[in-house]
């Protein structure tokens, strides 16, 4: 793949290594597209109050993020699959390509619709941009550069976090959303470029076949069941479209249990087991991070006046919380996992209690301390949780247990931003909706947040109960 390199057990590597020569450009083009997915996330956050103002469909404003969450999901799950089929460069480049014309087609778009279908090809290559960055990163690089590139890698989204919202504002504050997705298109044909011409190609080994198409579809299948319950009030309808997604997803999760090359551990929906009721709290968090994210920007600018650029970086307060938390529990001994993932599910669960009680009455100081405390609550239960998942997984699951985590996260964003319309629209939410109209919305959309939060907290009690035994147990 690349030039020939040594490993060896003493040879630290160092910063300079990773940016310059050969490895320099491996790093920009890795981290180039790292930051296009990201800051596609917070930029569209930014803008979209601004898109639903100037073309209408406000039942489709989740589906902005519920359809970006379902492409993530594919493009990720597929990334392997493609790059065996076709090389590694043609994969990567082309899931720049495509991040690219969603982006195009979202710019043209004259309707929400077209907006929210282009926001699923725009998932699709950024999901695939995402996992395939990972896979190069342990094949370009030798073990001693890897830990310093990962490092890279994940401020990218301190970047992205920092000037995402401000860049969105530029274009919403002016009545130019389109442009926010014209300017970044042209960088990500320019990401394209780069991979084809720096990253080397690799013999095609494996087949499409191997892409799990039916899992990948009925999960996929579940998400869409439910994103359509923020078109209508028809309480019948809602629950059949619910149901219908549930089966989907559960038929989805089965099958992959019973699969050769399964894509979850077989444990994954096993709630009964320390296992299954650690995914279990892992989705339900995704779920309630997605309605405390979803109509932040919307209800700050309706409901408060709060201008774009300000609404963003309100916005952008969980993420900064959800690293600085992350930091301290870095520091914590492992014999708090447990204690650490309660104690952020009691923070998250109080945040949700604030926001529902301060949507519409304010002051936005208030409501800005429980969005980043919700951060905070996700920060201190986030890696505990994935670091436990790993340790409690069978040890032929364990890799997979590992990367199978971000999936159940896009899963989970991907129900609890439809989730979050579907409350929206029966509680009246419609274009022109007066004040009045959208913060009764607002309140049942997060009164229904604090029931998923609570739900999560009761998961992890009776496993905070058992480690507390088992340490008065030990000699």
């Amino acid at each position: 793949m690349t030039e020939p390199h040594r490993d060896s057990a003493e040879e630290a590597g160092s910063w300079a290594e990773i940016f310059a020569g050969r490895y320099g450009i491996y790093t920009f083009i890795l981290n180039l597209g790292m930051l296009l997915f990201a800051i596609n996330q917070f930029v569209v956050a930014t803008i979209m109050p601004s898109v639903v103002a100037d073309l209408g469909g406000v039942g489709y404003y989740t589906w902005a993020f519920s359809l970006f969450a379902v492409g993530a999901i594919v493009g990720a799950a597929s990334a392997s699959t493609l790059r065996d089929a076709f090389g590694a460069r043609r994969a990567y480049a082309g899931a720049g390509l495509l991040l690219s014309i969603g982006l195009a087609g979202s710019a043209l778009a004259t309707d929400m619709p077209t907006v929210v279908g282009w926001r699923l090809v725009q998932g699709i290559g950024g999901g695939a941009i995402a996992s395939q960055a990972y896979g190069l990163i342990a094949t370009i690089y030798p073990q001693r550069l890897r830990g310093r590139v990962l490092t890279v890698t994940s401020t990218i989204w301190g970047l992205a976090t920092l000037g995402g919202p401000g860049y969105g504002a530029i274009f919403a504050e002016a009545g130019l959303w389109r442009g926010a997705f014209w300017s970044l298109a042209p960088l990500t044909i320019v990401f394209a470029f780069l991979v084809w011409r720096f990253i080397e190609g690799e013999d095609r080994r494996g087949g499409l076949s191997r892409l799990p198409f039916w899992r990948l579809a009925l999960l996929a299948l579940a998400v869409l069941l439910m994103s359509p319950t923020s078109l209508t009030r028809g309480f019948w309808l809602q629950g059949a479209l619910v149901i219908a997604s549930i089966v989907m997803a559960a038929i989805a999760f089965v099958r992959d249990a019973r699969a050769e090359r399964n894509m979850f551990p077989r444990q994954v929906t096993a709630v009964a087991t320390e296992l299954g009721a650690l995914y279990g709290i892992f989705f339900l968090v995704s779920v309630v991070m997605a309605f405390v994210n979803t109509y932040t920007t919307f209800y700050l600018q309706a409901l408060h006046d709060v201008a774009p650029l300000t609404a963003g970086y309100l916005f952008a307060i969980q993420s900064f919380m959800w690293t600085g938390s992350a930091l301290f529990v870095a520091t914590l001994r492992p014999s708090l996992e447990i204690a650490s993932i309660v104690f952020g599910l009691v923070l998250l669960l109080l945040a949700s209690i604030g926001i529902t009680v301060t949507v519409d009455s304010g002051p936005v100081v208030l409501i800005a301390i429980f969005i980043g405390a919700s951060g905070a609550g996700i920060g201190f239960m986030n890696n505990p949780t994935v670091q436990r998942i790993i340790a409690v997984a069978p040890e032929s699951e364990k890799q997979m247990a590992g990367t199978s985590v971000q999936a159940i996260r896009n899963i989970g964003v991907a129900f609890g931003a439809a989730a979050a319309g579907m409350v929206a629209a029966s509680a009246g939410l419609v274009d022109g909706a007066d004040r009045a109209t959208v913060a009764f919305a607002m309140e049942w959309v997060f009164g229904a947040n604090f029931v998923v939060a609570a739900v999560a907290l009761v998961i992890a009690i009776p496993l905070f109960v058992r480690r507390r035994g088992r340490n008065r147990q030990a000699p």
